[in-house]
This record gives structure tokens, C-alpha cells and sequence, in this order.
């Protein structure tokens, strides 16, 4: 498969202020925890002034500060819309990377992402708990 990584950055903040148009543009979440066969999580992002895709990799040891890979190629929302088809019933679920990365590159993935997916569910009382993780409550 071809790099689809065009640039990585140190921080998120690297990201934007190496392009203006990137600070005052709204962004669309396409994804908060798409999970690799092994490795770190990603939240991935579409920057709509300048059509960029975004993979922010979640910390590993504290606030603030994980690496940022700008994807290729650039899109406008309808093409976003098609390439991503049925990203949010993938993402969360282990591979759910590489069917994403597979996808910017118009590539068929290899095979459909497996395991349970990894949701945010409302339970009762208003706590938020991530499906799959029995006992694993956020805030």
C-alpha cells in the first residue's frame, strides 16, 4: 500500500500553526479511538478550509501531547463521505486503523476490522461506560 502519511508532526499544536487556515477552520470528528492490530490510538479529524484528514495519536504519558500525521490525499466533504462510508460502525473495533488508512488510499481493505466494538454507551444515572470493558466508567 502506498504512505498515506504526507507529514507528522510533534504536537497538535505543530499542526496548526504550521498553516493559518488550519486555526480558523471548523473541523468534523471522523473517529475517536481507531485502534491499530497493536500500537497506539488515533482520533482522526477532516479539516474543512483545507480538505485535510488528521490522525491525532492519543498521549501515552500525559496531557496535551501526542504526534499528529496529516493523511493523503486532501478531500471535500462529499468525497470524505463516500471514501468513509460506514467509518462509525469500524472505528473502535481492533484494525479499524488500517481499514481507515486503506480507505484515504482508496484501497479495499484487506479484511473488515474484528472484535467488539469499543462504543460509548449512556447507561442509567447519566455515567457514560465503554462497551466491551465491563466495570470501565468514564466521566
Amino acid at each position: 500500500m502506498p504512505d498515506p502519511i504526507a507529514r507528522t508532526y510533534l504536537s497538535l499544536g505543530a499542526f496548526y500553526a504550521s498553516d493559518p487556515a488550519r486555526r480558523a477552520s471548523r473541523e468534523r470528528d471522523i473517529g475517536l479511538f481507531w485502534r491499530s492490530r497493536q500500537g497506539p490510538t488515533y482520533r482522526a479529524a477532516w479539516v474543512r478550509d483545507t480538505g485535510e484528514v488528521y490522525l491525532f495519536q492519543h498521549a501515552l504519558g500525559g496531557r496535551g501531547g501526542g504526534s499528529v500525521h496529516l493523511l493523503r490525499p486532501t478531500l471535500d466533504e462529499h468525497a470524505l463521505d463516500l471514501r468513509l462510508a460506514g467509518w462509525s460502525d469500524v472505528c473502535g473495533r481492533e484494525a479499524s486503523l488500517e481499514w481507515l488508512l486503506a480507505r484515504m488510499q482508496d484501497i479495499p481493505p484487506d479484511s473488515e476490522p474484528t472484535g467488539p466494538s469499543r462504543r460509548f454507551r449512556r447507561q442509567r444515572r447519566g455515567i457514560v461506560r465503554l462497551g466491551g470493558l465491563a466495570g470501565t466508567a468514564a466521566a
